[in-house]
């Protein structure tokens, strides 16, 4: 060992001796100190009751918070209260049975280790989101800024209960558990309330039972969460109910778990659902959080889409609505969500973002929302609103594939759609893709569907659409329609194109306060097609609609049906109409028009149409005339026209009526079939009554001339029947007793049928057949029958007329009679068998008495001046007859030889007789009496000159010229008869009271 070695151990012991004196030391000072706290911790245990209580209130005097007590217990390690108050004592804040705390030693330092109370009760206020126990506060230590744990404390309640107030309401809350607050704490917490509100909602006698723990300082929460109702200004829920499982990080910063959630019904406005069952899955932080909901639908609410869809039956997209109606319907009855979300928040506010999100229907119906980053649905609170990003895709159920792709700019959103062919039974609708952003969208549609009762195929309009603050505009500018074929009431047009200008701004306007507006022009509109083999040509001046009603206004519509030279026209000053219920109504003016080769003109056409169900219905008047160039029948006007067209068949009815004495002429009922230009009209003459206010001439120009003054009535019916043939018309008519003049005289109780063949051109087949009470063709017969025919161009073939006259016959022998044009009318009497006594007497001839049988002919000629016999002449039959005079002699100045020749007519017997007829009917008729005769008696003469003369023979050769004093004025004119009929009918027959046969001259008797 070197000299160094040795000094350092020389060193060491040394100083290990220096250690040991100084241990040696200190062992009695520590002993010392020892012995002195324990003599102070003795003395303060001795005094420790005194010491807590004074401690203890001198500190709640210092807080300022009023409070009893008792310590019934104060150990080294645990203290025990008892009656605690503290607070108000009119109202507490806090009061319990008893409290226990116990400590521990963290080092050198004691900490509070166990708290175990029971009966405590908790007067809480939630006031801007903090808790407040009222007094309890001054007690608490001040936060300290960093995060919250839970305490390493073990604590026991029991009965521990909190009345809490809320701007919602009060809460009632209870709290049994007992464990440390790290690690093992187990407890049950349950929640009451009667009524809680805000936002708008109101809870009804929500509850909950949850289950509390810690594991590993993490809390955890699970139980039955319920209420009666959450009621809300926008919705509500019935008898919301689920079962929480909640786990918390030991910081309370993030969470876990979900929840089984389940209602009886939801609803909010026209939307909800009957029932909804699912879970709720969740995780993360107040900043972060994402979650999963996995429910089921049953019997959703669609907003009541059933009724915004409707009114448009009659469109293109009528039968597409109910389609679309019937796949919302399926697809609501149940659906599966599964909807992945994620809520986030910053400084600007939290967003709720969805995706994916799909929903999947019993239907088939199937919805599938994709995004990539934070896209999909979202929602942004409390500035923004819902925003769209990402993929939408629909598909299966009865609905049209679609796709729509959008994505979130700055100022909005902005993307594309496609669909597919959207093909129901009846319908088609197809877009091209549209592509839209926050100032609209535009696309171009295609579109095969019913319209307005009929059906339109390839229609094809562009779509463009903006918004603003103005509201929705649609097609602001002029466009471009057409379409393939339109088929409407049996009418098809093809191919048509059409420009529209909008009227108002735009074809469709939609104001912000919801008012609609717009509509649209077409200057000339044209449409051909036709109506089956049938060409149509329709063209307007213009056409005017709006949507606001919607209504329409057509000006000076042509409507040509046919060809050649008489096609079916009908001509619409003005045509206006709009929607009503299921269909189109309104009004016409001004129609005129003419079917096909029939010769009828209609016009002053005005009524109210409809259009509905395929059919085309007209209600209202028009006026009727006769198409030929002279016309056969005067004006005549209908007020209660009613038409309708289905499947290109018209159909008819109304009443004809004259317009100045509403008399009514017939009742008409008609059909027409567009396609074949072939109908009928069926009159039903029910009796058209003539009397001085109504006479046949006021209905048609063919009875002027040829009857006047009628007084009567005329009921039948008659038929017309069109088509490509021609028109037929037929009709047979009757009348009881007429009275009128005609052309061959004054006429009584004319009875008779008659048969048309052709009811149009007044023509009859042969053989029609009157009778006749009387006639006065310048002699008055009764008892007649006359057979005729009517024939074209107003010929009146007279095929014989027959009257018994003076005990024999008055025929009327053939003739042809010209009432179409002014001729003279040749009409020959012949007389047959005539008695000569009869004849003489029915002109009341007092003073002569004839007998004898005639034979004879009238020749009688009508013409503008009137009517006259010419060359008539009467011959008695050979046997001859007598004639006397029986009268006085009314001249006492004839003088010997007239005397004479007078006594000798008193008895003559003539075997050569003649009387010749000439002159005017309604003048003196020119009466030459030709015969041969001697006297029966011979008388004998006076003496003188011829004295002694006795049985003196006497022959005469006679001429009478005088007027027809018995017989009834005749027709003026065969032309115009009513003043015969003024003159003879009215007037009672002018009679001689006497008849004198003598002559003013009379010729030498030879």
């Amino acid at each position: 060992m070197g000299p160094e070695s040795e000094d350092r151990a020389n060193l060491t012991e040394e100083s290990e001796l220096e250690g040991e004196v100084v241990r040696r030391r200190r062992i009695p000072i520590l002993l010392a100190v020892l012995i002195i706290l324990v003599l102070l911790l003795f003395i303060l245990w001795s005094a420790r009751k005194p010491i807590a209580r004074h401690y203890i209130d001198d500190h709640l005097a210092k807080l300022g918070v009023p409070g009893r007590y008792t310590i019934t217990h104060f150990g080294f390690r645990s203290q025990r209260l008892e009656n605690i108050v503290l607070g108000d004592p009119k109202s507490p804040d806090l009061t319990a049975d008893w409290a226990e705390v116990g400590f521990g030693f963290s080092g050198v330092f004691p900490t509070l280790k166990v708290v175990r109370a029971k009966g405590l009760r908790l007067h809480g206020r939630l006031v801007d989101g903090k808790l407040s126990l009222g007094s309890i506060d001054k007690l608490l230590p001040e936060p300290s800024g960093g995060p919250f744990t839970l305490p390493d404390l073990d604590v026991a309640l029991d009965d521990a209960r909190m009345r809490l107030e809320t701007p919602a309401g009060m809460v009632g809350l209870a709290l049994n558990g007992r464990g440390n607050l790290t690690d093992g704490f187990l407890g049950r917490l349950a929640v009451v309330s009667r009524r809680l509100e805000g936002g708008g909602c109101v809870l009804e006698s929500p509850t909950a039972m949850l289950h509390f723990s810690v594991a590993d300082r993490q809390p955890a929460v699970d139980g039955p969460v319920r209420a009666a109702a959450l009621n809300c200004a926008t919705g509500s829920i019935v008898n919301p109910r689920t079962a929480v499982d909640l786990a918390f990080s030991p910081t309370l910063e993030r969470w876990r778990g979900g929840a089984v959630i389940a209602t009886d019904a939801i609803s909010s406005g026209a939307y909800g659902a009957g029932a909804m069952r699912g879970r709720l899955s969740f995780d993360g932080d107040n900043k972060d959080s994402d979650g999963r909901l996995m429910a089921t639908l049953e019997r959703v609410r669609t907003g009541g889409i059933e009724k915004k869809l409707a009114g448009f039956e009659t469109t293109p997209i009528g039968p597409i609505l109910p389609a679309l109606q019937r796949a919302v319907g399926a697809a609501a009855r149940h659906m599966n969500v599964d909807a992945s979300f994620h809520l986030s928040a910053n400084r600007a506010g939290r967003m709720l973002h969805i995706a994916p999100l799909t929903i999947q229907s019993s239907s088939g119906a199937k919805l599938d929302l994709a995004s990539s980053g934070q896209g999909g649905i979202g929602w942004r609170w409390p500035n923004g609103g819902m925003i769209l990003d990402g993929k939408v895709s629909l598909s299966g159920g009865g609905f049209p594939e679609a796709i729509l792709r959008a994505r979130q700019t700055k100022d909005g959103i902005e993307g594309k759609y496609w669909m597919e062919p959207y093909v129901v039974p009846g319908a088609r609708l197809a877009m091209d893709p549209v592509s839209f952003d926050a100032s609209g969208f535009a696309t171009r549609v295609r579109m095969d569907g019913p319209l307005a009762g009929g059906r339109v195929e390839g229609l094809d309009l562009p779509l463009v659409v903006r918004t603003g603050q103005g509201g929705i505009a649609v097609n602001p500018s002029c466009f471009p329609l057409s379409f393939a074929r339109l088929s409407i009431a049996g009418t098809r047009f093809d191919n048509t194109k059409l420009n529209i200008c909008p009227v108002g701004g735009a074809l469709f306007r939609q104001f912000p306060n919801g008012r609609i507006g717009g509509g649209g022009a077409i200057a000339s509109p044209a449409f051909n097609g036709s109506v089956g083999d049938s060409p149509l040509a329709m063209k307007a001046q213009r056409l005017v609609f709006s949507l606001a009603g919607p209504t329409f206004a057509v000006d000076n519509l042509a409507i040509r049906l046919g060809t050649g030279a008489d096609p079916t026209r009908l001509d619409l000053a003005k045509l206006s109409g709009g929607a009503a219920g299921a269909g189109l109504a309104g009004n016409l003016s001004g129609a005129a028009g003419k079917i096909g080769a029939v010769p009828l003109l209609v016009s002053n056409g005005a009524g109210r149409w409809t259009l509905a169900n395929s059919v085309l219905g007209l209600k209202g008047q028009l006026a009727l005339d006769d198409a030929a160039p002279d016309p056969r029948f005067h004006q005549l006007v209908s007020h209660d026209v009613s038409l309708a067209l289905r499947d290109g068949v018209i159909t008819g009815n109304g009443t004809l009526q004259h317009p100045r004495s509403d008399q009514t002429i017939s009742r008409v009922t008609l059909a027409h079939d567009l396609s074949k230009g072939a109908g009928h009209a069926a009159l039903d003459v029910p009796g058209i009554k003539f009397d001085k206010g109504f006479q046949p001439e006021m209905l048609t120009r063919l009875t002027l001339g040829v009857v006047a003054n009628a007084e009567g009535s005329v009921a039948g019916t008659g038929r017309i029947d069109w088509d490509q043939r021609g028109v037929r018309s037929t009709g047979d008519f009757s009348t009881e007793a007429m009275d009128f003049a005609a052309a061959f005289g004054p006429v009584t109780g004319l009875a008779g049928k008659i048969h048309f063949s052709d009811l149009l051109g007044m023509e009859t087949p042969p053989g029609q057949e009157v009778t006749l009470a009387s006639v006065n063709p310048g002699i008055n017969v009764e008892r007649g029958v006359i057979r005729y025919q009517l024939l074209a161009d107003q010929m009146v073939r007279i095929e014989e007329g027959r009257w018994p006259f003076s005990g024999g016959d008055l025929l009327l022998e053939p003739t042809m009679l010209d009432f179409g044009k002014p001729s003279d009318r040749h009409m020959t009497f012949r007389v047959t068998g005539m008695d000569a006594a009869q004849f003489v007497e029915q002109f009341e001839f007092k003073n002569i008495a004839v007998t004898g049988t005639f034979d004879g002919v009238l020749p009688m000629v009508f013409d503008a001046q009137g009517g006259r016999i010419e060359n008539g002449r009467l011959v008695v039959r050979e046997a001859g007859g007598k004639l006397a005079y029986v009268g006085e002699i009314s001249n006492e100045k004839l003088g010997r030889f007239g005397n004479m020749a007078f006594d000798a007519l008193k008895s003559v017997r003539y075997r050569n007789l003649a009387i010749e007829l000439n002159g005017s009917l309604d003048g003196e008729i020119v009466s030459k009496v030709i015969f041969t005769g001697t006297n029966e008696a011979p008388i004998e003469t006076q003496k003188g000159l011829l004295g002694g003369l006795v049985g003196l023979p006497f022959k005469f050769n006679i001429t009478i010229t005088a007027p027809f004093r018995s017989l009834v004025n005749s027709a003026q004119s065969i032309n115009d008869p009513r003043g015969l009929v003024q003159s003879s009918l009215q007037q009672q027959r002018a009679k001689d009271a006497a008849k004198s046969v003598q002559p003013e001259e009379s010729e030498k008797v030879r």
